[in-house]
């Protein structure tokens, strides 16, 4: 992640919540030690790294024409067998 720079800005987005799931994000942020904000920006942005690792874990796959190695394998090359 890049670093900001005077006169740079963020977006500012908002959502939408019934009193019940804002309360349950509410808890969750809490017993987290964040803000809600802080809370939901976290969230996205696992979320997102979350969904790159599965974009390049496929691309991955569709590179080795979906050969696999075992577990045991990769202690193997990792020296950890």
């Amino acid at each position: 992640m890049t670093k900001k720079k005077a006169g740079d800005y963020m977006a500012v987005t908002s959502l939408r919540f019934d009193d019940d799931q804002y309360e349950k994000v509410k808890e969750l942020a809490d017993f987290h030690g964040l803000t809600v904000t802080g809370y939901m920006r976290q969230a996205v942005l696992e979320r997102m790294a979350d969904e790159e690792d599965y974009k390049d874990a496929m691309d991955n796959l569709k590179a080795s024409h979906g050969k696999t190695v075992s577990r045991e394998t990769i202690m193997k090359r990792l020296g950890m067998s």
